[in-house]
């Protein structure tokens, strides 16, 4: 399994597991790119208030969680340059 495959999981796992529906989730994580593209280096709980923004109210994202996403979207984007 490769790293993207691998934090991917990690985090559809734990946001199911914080309570979100499993057929919100990639919109979820869609908006959570959003707001760590318009600052990389911000905590999680200016990404909660940015996300609050986006219409995301029932849910918290704990640090764990957004270090995990951030760690996708870096290796997302690690690939895709490679890739081009």
């Amino acid at each position: 399994m490769n790293s993207i495959s691998k934090f991917k999981k990690m985090l559809v796992n734990r946001l199911g597991a914080n309570g979100l529906e499993k057929d919100t989730i990639s919109s979820f994580i869609r908006s959570m790119r959003i707001c760590i593209d318009g600052d990389p280096k911000m905590n999680h709980l200016k990404a909660n208030r940015q996300l609050q923004f986006l219409g995301w109210n029932d849910i918290e994202m704990d640090y764990n969680t957004l270090q995990i996403a951030v760690a996708f979207f870096k290796a997302e984007a690690t690939t895709i340059s490679l890739a081009t």
